[in-house]
């Protein structure tokens, strides 16, 4: 169910542009109004899901979505309309099948060939045409995900280490690998990977002969294997019905309905024209505001799927100096800011959110935590003697005097007076909490004795600038904060895009063979077990290195009209949106 959101598996927090890696998509392009009323999915007008997106959706092709533009609008609209052979189930974050038979995923064998993966296929899930899911639509998929050279999320869904895969009948899929798979690769890759109608789509793309030529097609012939099939599409309305191929639906029809912004979107919820809003950041204060007492709508906060942190670049003194993340580190004290101006939100000392239960460990996080709290004093000294360390010296060092901080004056390193630092921060108009939790930080450095200048702008300039660099190849920044969405629940795989020497969302430079010995291990493991250690490993590098100072974990805060809707699912990591608007565990009231 959740396969089609969580395939693009990180994405940076924006204003309505999220995308996989750094930089946000091409918004407010939406494809020409099509019809779709052709297809034998029909419309039960017994219950109308309504719902109010911030934005449309910028393609109608699910291959584009996939592959060139994986905005969250895309997915809340195209991801219900293709299954996988796995979803995620939002209570436990583990897998349940789909298209596959049974709920365990088969291990990888061996013979004389190599490594193999058998997967049987249920007869639960028909395409809306009424055609069924079969091995081959597996097969097709794969093949021209590779035949085409497609990347973005095709390319994570179809590793490099599979060499072939066939259909041995109608319903049993053959997976041949060039090694035993990590489980990246089976069951989270593969088995999470939507599946494209081979009926539909293999005559439009057997003359192709590249991803361009493949994401020009109209999507409009398209049809579904997942709940929804997508009715008729416009700019500002969308329609979906229930696929009658798709087992237990718990709706007949949905309307998306797009908004110009959060304040139209909420008054809509707040008059019952809408059941819910889907966005990313959840509703802001002046929305919940807006909501009051508003009768039939029930607000409930969950854990977001997500993380602000403080980005350093660490080819540039002073960041590149690790007493310098340290003292700041040692000086900020993240309980506090967090309490004082997110008191929903929760401290961050690790990437991993503690509300992914599956994979935390509170053994190991608060032993990360441990040296960041507690006595002022303790860690002041140990923030100065880490400095004195690196060539600090002040004409008066920083000092706790009545219980506070009182700053350094004169600070020089290496004998020199530091130039000034900048921080880079959307503005109040994005989140108000970044600018105020960047004014903390500067107060914090101002401790130390430099002089900090935030740079506060809009939250394009700063994903420019942090990922980004300048013709002679330097990165544009001191430091920035900025948050990311963390992908599947299910397995963690943000550590290499962010802290891989090659990830291709490490914007700090970071480089570390320890920490690269523990990635591999984690990309490697068969066993969740080892996948788990070699998790913490990584955690427990970082914060030592510390390229990035995490900051808190945010929660999200959404409206629905109770009155119509109810949720099987409540507080869970991501939310209403995070499983799609709950299309799996809503139940109509009344």
């Amino acid at each position: 169910m959740l396969a089609g959101i969580v395939v693009a598996a990180l994405i940076q927090l924006g204003p309505g542009e999220e995308t996989p890696t750094q930089i946000a998509g091409p918004q407010g392009t939406n494809p020409a109004p099509i019809d779709q009323a052709s297809t034998s999915a029909v419309v039960d007008e017994s219950f109308e899901y309504r719902v109010g997106l911030l934005a449309g959706i910028s393609t109608s092709n699910f291959w584009e979505y996939m592959g060139d533009q994986p905005t969250i609008w895309n997915a809340y609209v195209l991801g219900p309309t293709k299954p996988a052979l796995y979803g995620i189930d939002p209570a436990t974050n583990t897998l349940i099948p789909e298209v596959a038979a049974t709920s365990d995923p088969p291990l990888p064998t061996w013979d004389e060939s190599g490594w193999r993966v058998r997967v049987e296929l249920g007869d639960d899930v028909s395409w809306a045409d009424g055609e069924p899911v079969t091995a081959g639509d597996i097969v097709y998929t794969y093949e021209t995900v590779k035949r085409l050279g497609l990347g973005g999320g095709w390319a994570e869904a179809f590793p490099a280490e599979i060499e072939q895969m066939a259909a041995e009948t109608d319903t049993t899929i053959r997976v041949e690998l060039s090694e035993r798979p990590g489980l990246g690769t089976w069951p989270h890759g593969i088995g999470l990977a939507p599946i494209m109608p081979a009926h539909v789509w293999e005559p439009l793309t057997a003359d192709l002969d590249n991803a361009g030529e493949l994401y020009a097609l109209d999507g409009a012939t398209d049809v579904s294997g997942g709940p929804l099939q997508i009715v008729s599409m416009g700019e500002a309305r969308i329609e979906s019905a229930a696929n009658p191929g798709y087992p237990d639906p718990a709706i007949s029809e949905v309307v998306y309905t797009v908004f110009a912004d959060e304040a139209a979107a909420v008054s809509a919820l707040s008059n019952d024209e809408i059941d819910t809003v889907l966005n990313p950041n959840g509703l802001s204060q002046e929305s919940l505001a807006a909501l009051g007492d508003a009768a039939g709508v029930t607000v409930e906060r969950s854990p977001a799927n997500s993380v602000r942190y403080l980005g350093f670049n660490l080819t540039r003194a002073p960041m590149s100096d690790p007493a310098f993340r340290h003292s700041l580190a040692l000086l900020l004290d993240r309980d506090d800011v967090t309490q004082t101006l997110l008191p929903e939100a929760a401290p961050a000392y690790t990437v991993l959110s503690a509300a992914n239960v599956r994979w935390f460990d509170e053994a190991s996080a608060s032993s990360i935590a441990e040296p960041y709290g507690g006595d002022l004093d303790r860690r002041v000294a140990d923030a100065i003697s880490a400095l004195v360390g690196a060539g600090y010296t002040w004409e008066t060092a920083p000092a706790v005097v009545d219980g506070a901080l009182a700053p350094g004056r004169g600070l020089a390193i290496d004998g020199r007076a530091p130039a000034p630092l900048t921080i880079l921060t959307p503005g109040d108009e994005y989140d108000p909490a970044r600018p105020d939790y960047t004014t903390r930080i500067e107060s914090t450095l101002e401790v130390i004795g430099f002089d900090v200048r935030p740079v506060v702008t809009d939250f394009d300039t700063v994903v420019d600038l942090a990922f980004s660099e300048d013709a002679a190849g330097a990165r544009q920044y001191d430091m920035y904060l900025l948050g990311w969405t963390l992908g599947s629940p299910a397995r963690p795989d943000y550590y290499g895009l962010l802290f891989g020497a090659d990830g291709p969302a490490n914007s700090t430079g970071y480089s570390n063979p320890e920490f690269g010995a523990h990635l591999s291990r984690y990309e490697e493991a068969t066993r969740p077990d080892v996948a788990k250690a070699a998790l913490w490993g990584m955690e427990l590098t970082l914060a030592e290195d510390l390229p990035y100072l995490v900051l808190y974990h945010p929660d999200i805060v959404e409206g629905y009209r109770s009155d119509r809707v109810r949720f099987g699912e409540h507080e869970v990591l991501g939310g209403i949106q995070g499983r799609l608007g709950g299309l799996a565990d809503l139940e109509p009231v009344g």
